[in-house]
């Protein structure tokens, strides 16, 4: 059969596939999943299931020191265009309790957000959503006398119900008592809340050499059944959905030595997998982790003092499917920007 004539047929099927199903078969296929990350895939996929799917981004806006949450919805242009259930496909936020903060979100439209308990203040609820449906749940609370530090959600199955798993990482408060302990070494409470035990479970804690901690100002990246989270000290934090079991590995380059700052070196999601970028006035590189032997490969090196990579407009970073957290984008000032994408579907949480 004409090489030519199957690669047809399987855009034609792919095509019409559900954004489930699609997810599914990039789990299966390395050869389709190279594929569906084409940009000539991407932005027919997204023409021909426009009135299926919602795609964008939900921005998380902290005013007056965290005292007012403001969360908003931008549709990507596919989402924008106009059509007869465009108004379908902007995502009204307006049901979400008041002060609610979005925490994590999936690549399956499901996200988890906490707000203030009704009558004690000092407490929170946790939530799972599905904004396109308006779909809310609450969630067993998590130990939340210990301050938060980061939550990652990863969905690791969704037949026959939807089998997602949520990572918090807290600080413990310091008893006087054992202060010279902690200055070991620093350590973080390491819950998972898995839907399927409807449960939080208190693992073994996270010890990191001392003087070494989390870059909270960077969102965690899922990719492949793991979070990845970046440190200080440019090492990369991996937690396993599957087997729960964290560990740390290398970047590419160990940027201590590298001209750059905190804010041009991240972590990223490119084409399905782990990237890193890394960049200078004039130059940026961008690296990906290898799924076959977990080594970096450099799949971009630019030279450009005119322009900086981390002023990309929105649109091109969603269309690849390419996920830059944090960056500090000229028309947008939020704290936090997640990449939404969702169908229509109820989820059965």
């Amino acid at each position: 059969m004409d090489s030519t004539f199957c690669y047809d047929m399987k855009m034609e099927i792919l095509w019409k596939t559900s954004l489930k199903t699609l997810d599914i078969i990039r789990c299966t296929s390395k050869e389709l999943e190279k594929l569906t990350y084409e940009s000539y895939f991407l932005k027919l996929y997204n023409q021909k299931n426009n009135d299926d799917m919602v795609s964008g981004f939900i921005q998380v806006i902290l005013q007056n020191a965290g005292q007012c949450m403001i969360n908003l919805f931008a549709p990507s242009t596919s989402s924008n265009n106009e059509s007869a259930n465009s108004s379908r496909r902007l995502i009204d936020l307006g049901f979400l309790p008041p002060k609610a903060q979005i925490l994590a979100s999936s690549e399956q439209g499901i996200m988890v957000f906490q707000s203030p308990h009704p009558r004690d203040f000092k407490l929170v609820w946790y939530h799972v959503c599905k904004p396109a449906t308006k779909q809310v749940l609450r969630l067993p609370n998590p130990k939340t006398r210990y301050f938060t530090q980061n939550d990652a959600m990863v969905v690791v199955g969704s037949k026959p119900v939807l089998h997602y798993k949520i990572i918090r990482l807290s600080e413990p408060k310091r008893k006087k008592r054992r202060i010279k302990q902690y200055y070991q070494y620093t350590k973080y409470c390491y819950e998972i809340f898995d839907s399927k035990a409807w449960a939080w479970r208190l693992l073994d804690p996270v010890l990191l050499p001392c003087s070494v901690f989390l870059l909270t100002n960077q969102q965690p990246i899922t990719a492949r059944g793991s979070i990845y989270m970046l440190l200080n000290n440019n090492q990369v934090l991996k937690f396993e959905a599957c087997s729960e079991k964290w560990t740390t590995f290398s970047p590419p380059i160990q940027t201590l030595d590298y001209p750059c700052t905190d804010a041009t070196r991240k972590l990223v999601k490119y084409k399905g997998k782990l990237g890193f970028i890394c960049e200078t006035q004039s130059r940026r590189k961008i690296w990906v982790l290898r799924s076959v032997d977990d080594s970096w490969e450099e799949i971009l090196d630019v030279f450009d003092n005119k322009r900086s990579s981390l002023d990309l407009d929105l649109e091109v970073i969603y269309e690849s499917e390419t996920r830059v957290n944090n960056a500090d984008y000229n028309t947008l000032h939020s704290n936090q920007v997640f990449t939404f994408r969702s169908d229509f579907e109820p989820a059965n949480f």
